[in-house]
């Protein structure tokens, strides 16, 4: 039984990353020099990330033309040590390509703008595992039990993707404002499997089966508010992100339960289908505030961004059905997050006149206080699981500009720890399995960043070719 506890907490934090990208709000970035100073670009953004970070840093740009994210790919690694286990640790690595953007910027009616795309996020986990066992704690259900098989099957998919455009103005020599707005299509579907099969000397066969699935889907508004003031010493920057503004939204839920052979107390045959259920999405209000400070030959790139709580509330209205007590059961698929406030420094230094290297360092507090996944639909007290990390970024890179194209290459590290609980429990006849604490879980991740910056356009492009 302890092999499939230990691989249900590699598969369950497989599929929280999922969730990191919504709970963590700094988890992913865009725009080339953008990801090598670790996003913290609000008052100082020079590449095409500005339309995510800070619109008015638009009007700033004498720069048009098209322009690609850098070609990024990420391994990942979860690491799972169980301090009563007698020392045995489990790990996982997987190895896939980053979350992009592309875009450009153009000139028209004597203003900036700008149209760009991100791939905010995309997650997609599909996994399996099977395991022949035998325990005690089989054995005591089973006495003539001579063959168990278990089977787990999780699969997440998370998407959104953004489209949009931005508008800057320059009212002066120091002062500019921009908006940007966002067309975002959100997809998120979840899907839990697991089944037992008990087979004794006689050729009884014993069988449990729990299915869980959920989908919602999404379509709405995100709006930047951008501005920053050129002082005589340095840049200051304000952005800020409204509230989500949903436009369009559903979901709909599955459950089916099935436990035949354990006696005539125990079988049970349930199965239940929702579709077009009432659903939401909620994104809260976000404020983030930098500066960029010119010192001698370099700059230094500070921020602070602060992004509200969200009060509890239900992602999906799912009816109350029966799990197999004789009486109808809430399912609840609720959400609530804490505000929180990330700091991040970032430096950029001109090695030579056609050489930059760049570096930066971000908190990212995970916001979730709350939040709903299929094992609190699959667990039998419908208990809450707490999912995402507090993680620390750290990004490292150059800008080599040779005489036809810029070369961008860095790197970005990024790691959490934390104590984690099982959320998987099963329970059929007198047989359980439940919450092994004091678990130590350790996420760390590398992103590889490649880009390329070629003029297309005109001569005076410089941060906006390919490669952005």
């Amino acid at each position: 039984m302890r092999s499939i506890q230990w691989f249900v907490f590699i598969l369950f934090f497989a599929l929280s990353i999922g969730y990191a990208q919504e709970g963590n709000y700094k988890f992913n970035n865009f725009g080339n020099r953008s990801i090598l100073l670790a996003g913290n670009v609000t008052g100082s953004v020079s590449d095409l990330g500005l339309t995510y970070y800070n619109p008015s840093f638009l009007a700033n740009s004498d720069n048009v033309g098209f322009s690609l994210n850098a070609k990024a790919y990420q391994l990942v690694n979860v690491k799972l040590t169980g301090p009563n286990q007698e020392g045995a640790q489990l790990s996982n690595t997987s190895f896939n390509s980053a979350s992009t953007m592309a875009g450009g910027v153009f000139n028209l009616f004597n203003t900036r703008f700008a149209y760009s795309y991100l791939n905010k996020s995309n997650n997609n986990v599909n996994l399996n595992y099977s395991s022949n066992y035998l325990n005690d704690a089989i054995l005591e259900q089973f006495p003539d039990a001579q063959d168990h098989n278990a089977k787990i099957n999780l699969n997440s998919n998370l998407k959104d993707h953004w489209t949009g455009g931005s508008w800057a103005y320059k009212f002066n020599k120091n002062l500019s404002l921009g908006v940007s707005a966002f067309v975002s299509i959100y997809s998120y579907r979840g899907n839990s499997a697991l089944s037992h099969v008990v087979q004794s000397t006689n050729n009884e066969v014993a069988y449990y089966q729990d299915v869980v699935g959920f989908n919602q889907k999404s379509y709405g508004l995100f709006l930047k508010l951008g501005a920053n003031y050129k002082f005589p010493k340095f840049h200051l920057g304000l952005n800020i992100n409204l509230p989500y503004l949903e436009v369009v939204s559903e979901g709909g839920f599955s459950y089916s339960k099935i436990v035949s052979g354990v006696g005539p107390q125990y079988n049970t045959y349930l199965d239940y289908s929702f579709d077009n259920l009432s659903a939401q999405r909620k994104e809260p209000l976000g404020i983030s505030l930098g500066a960029g400070i010119p010192i001698n030959r370099g700059k230094i790139h500070l921020n602070i961004d602060y992004v509200n709580g969200l009060s509890n509330y239900n992602k999906i209205d799912i009816p109350d059905i029966d799990i197999g007590t004789g009486e109808l059961s809430p399912i609840n698929f609720d959400e609530s997050r804490k505000a929180v406030i990330n700091f991040g420094i970032g430096a950029e230094y001109t090695l030579r006149d056609n050489l930059k290297a760049y570096g930066g360092l971000s908190t990212d507090f995970n916001a979730y206080d709350n939040s709903a996944n299929i094992f609190d639909l699959a667990a039998s007290e419908n208990k809450p699981i707490n999912i995402g990390e507090d993680f620390l970024h750290v990004s490292l890179g150059v800008d080599w500009k040779l005489k036809w194209l810029s070369i961008i290459s860095g790197i970005t590290y990024s790691n959490s720890e934390s104590n984690f609980f099982s959320p998987y429990t099963i329970d059929f006849g007198d047989t359980s399995i439940d919450n092994e604490p004091n678990t130590e879980l350790k996420y760390t991740r590398w992103q590889f960043v490649v880009g390329i910056d070629v003029p297309i356009l005109n001569k005076k492009i410089k941060n906006f070719g390919i490669g952005q």
